[in-house]
């Protein structure tokens, strides 16, 4: 595997495509967080007393999950760049080329998600650079690990969007299609799926357990996630269905991929 992961490496490095976005995603976090962390001392400043009601969402220990909540809107920036780097294979050929040379279907896909875990692995520690940089800088906030593990809520949240996009690329075999169907079902059609669900079955918690949808309450809004998010399951459940759609991404690539022809 270590092998077939410098070949991936090969295959990226030089790639301009894969530095913009990934650059892009880096600054939009700390762009976004910034802007929460900037409203929220305008608050502060303008409406002390709200301090002592709500408090700061960027102080330890909120921050935690409050980083990984703003983030969260950014995941279609990593969920693009994959899609891409899968159908460039698909639209360049080097998808036969690599099986010519002595891949297997297997490891072809294998090495994707693998690559796709470390990418989330890295934007996780971003994640975790950018709420230490923020708690820090708060006001009254001292430093604290209560709620840290909203920090494996966002690698699960991260590698859960990628994997989902991967499976749309090799779905599909086209960019745009692939482009157009990732945004259009995470950002419009899941969401209006989960209200409908949720109501028909009166404000149960089945509209939650959709694919994205169920690694979005993981990370939920800082503040009135209890209103927004009413009967939501323990997050134990929550990332135990989260690995299973994982597990599903990776197991119907591969089928879809060993099925079909070259």
């Amino acid at each position: 595997m270590v092998r077939l992961l410098k070949i991936e490496w090969l295959k990226v490095k030089d790639y301009k495509a894969f530095w913009v976005f990934t650059i892009l995603y880096a600054f939009a976090i700390l762009g976004i967080n910034y802007a929460g962390y900037y409203i929220n001392e305008l608050r502060l400043e303008n409406l002390p007393q709200t301090g002592l009601l709500v408090g700061s969402p960027y102080a330890f220990p909120k921050v935690w999950q409050t980083v990984g909540w703003m983030s969260s809107w950014l995941l279609y920036f990593p969920g693009i760049l994959f899609i891409m780097l899968l159908t460039n294979e698909f639209n360049f050929k080097t998808h036969r080329q690599n099986i010519i040379d002595g891949w297997t279907r297997f490891e072809f896909i294998t090495v994707k998600f693998v690559f796709a875990i470390l990418f989330s692995l890295a934007a996780t520690i971003f994640n975790v650079l950018v709420a230490l940089m923020f708690g820090l800088i708060t006001t009254g906030s001292s430093f604290s690990l209560m709620g840290i593990e909203n920090i494996g809520y966002i690698f699960i949240q991260t590698v859960a969007y990628i994997s989902f996009a991967m499976f749309m690329g090799i779905l599909f075999r086209r960019s745009g299609a692939a482009v157009a169907v990732f945004f259009l079902y995470g950002l419009i059609f899941e969401w209006l799926l989960t209200l409908l669900i949720n109501l028909k079955f009166d404000l149960s918690p089945l509209g939650y357990f959709l694919p994205l949808q169920v690694t979005d309450v993981m990370l939920p809004i800082p503040f009135g996630n209890q209103v927004i998010y009413k009967g939501a399951p323990d997050e134990y459940i929550l990332v135990l269905v989260s690995i299973l759609y994982i597990g599903a991404y990776y197991f119907f690539a591969m089928l879809k991929f060993t099925r079909e022809d070259l």
